[in-house]
């Protein structure tokens, strides 16, 4: 018999020893590979819903309540019936409304300063344009300035077309946020393998280590490791909700489609109006030598090719946007469940090797 200082490891506790590791170096693997690819989901997610995509729609509505004002302007102004009234008080809801909107795509900007000066601009032209609306009224109660007044509606309507392009500009820079959005490293299609391979390996060797464990120990089952199986299961079925979110990104990014297309149609409907409106009123004040600018707005007034048409957009359609994006972004918590697992499969590995490692001891090979 071999002397007591001279016992051997044998070479079943270095391998219950070597299986042990590689287990627990799996499982770190697969928890840091699942928060790394489940974290980057939501925090895309969070950021298209709480910036760009609100943003987008914010620009939207402060859009159609400028056309909505100041197609309302030019109908007050013009009608004879309602001199005394002024722009009228929908175009001063209408304004109102545009300048609220404005300060939410402020808030909630998502293309950096380029945004920034962008919106800045677009507040400095609207008092312009506010001013210009209040001299053509001026000229308007003044029965002897009537022509002024449609010159300066006609003024105002150039400015609202400047005004109305630099918000087109604004909302293709959110737009373009968000598509970076959708499209970046965490939501491509190839991102699951980042953290679905580590989890298979973790499960490829939990099987064939029960398997072993069952054979060499005479065991019918490793209860700890099998919990630990189905944990593994389980960080599958929770990371996979980062799946989830990277559709709700592709459906908002429709969403998103299809209200541009429907605001687009409406916008263009409102312009038709206040167009066919200044273009008459400039007619009658100046019968003779104003044909070029009545053609030029009646041209502006034509009524889009079919193309541009869009059906309107479904009831509530802006606030199921702002609902998938908020599904999108809402992690379920599962970012300090993902721990909890991972922490739980360590323990039942270490709970599932430990009594076989003190059955075998340190016997000789």
């Amino acid at each position: 018999m071999s002397p007591l200082g001279q016992r051997r490891v044998s070479t079943t506790r270095r391998t219950l020893l070597r299986l042990r590791a590689a287990l627990l170096a799996a499982t770190a693997v697969a928890l840091a590979a699942c928060l790394a690819v489940f974290l980057g989901v939501a925090r895309t997610a969070d950021a298209a819903a709480e910036g760009s995509v609100p943003a987008i729609l914010a620009v939207h509505d402060a859009q159609h309540a400028l056309r909505s004002a100041h197609a309302a302007a030019v109908r007050n102004l013009t009608d004879g019936g309602l001199l005394l009234g002024g722009p009228g008080v929908d175009y001063q809801r209408q304004i109102a409304g545009a300048g609220q909107y404005l300060t939410l795509v402020a808030e909630n900007n998502a293309a950096g300063d380029d945004g920034t000066r962008d919106i800045q601009t677009v507040e400095a032209l609207l008092v312009t344009y506010t001013g210009l609306i209040g001299r053509a009224d001026a000229s308007y109660r003044d029965a002897s300035l009537p022509a002024g007044g449609a010159a300066w509606l006609r003024d105002a309507a150039s400015l609202m077309d400047d005004i109305l392009s630099l918000l087109d500009d604004l909302l293709a820079k959110q737009v373009s946020v968000l598509d970076e959005q959708r499209d970046n490293g965490w939501t491509h299609r190839l991102t699951p393998a980042v953290w679905l391979v580590p989890l298979l390996v973790l499960g490829a060797l939990l099987v064939p280590t029960q398997i072993y464990l069952s054979r060499r120990f005479r065991r019918a089952v490793n209860v700890p490791l099998l919990l630990a199986s189905v944990a593994t299961l389980g960080m599958v079925a929770l990371t996979s909700l980062s799946l989830r979110s990277a559709a709700d990104l592709d459906q908002v990014r429709r969403d998103v489609a299809a209200v541009q297309e429907s605001r687009q149609g409406q916008l263009l409907q409102v312009r038709r109006e206040a167009a066919d409106g200044l273009a008459e009123e400039v007619r009658r004040q100046c019968p003779d030598g104003c044909d070029r600018t009545v053609a030029g707005l009646r041209a502006s007034a034509a009524p889009q090719p079919p193309s541009a048409s869009a059906a309107p957009a479904p009831p509530r359609a802006a606030q199921t946007t702002l609902t998938h994006a908020a599904r999108a972004a809402d992690s379920n918590s599962v970012e300090f469940v993902l721990p909890l697992l991972a922490l739980g499969i360590g323990v039942l590995i270490l709970a599932g090797f430990q009594p076989r490692l003190a059955e075998y001891g340190y016997r000789s090979t």
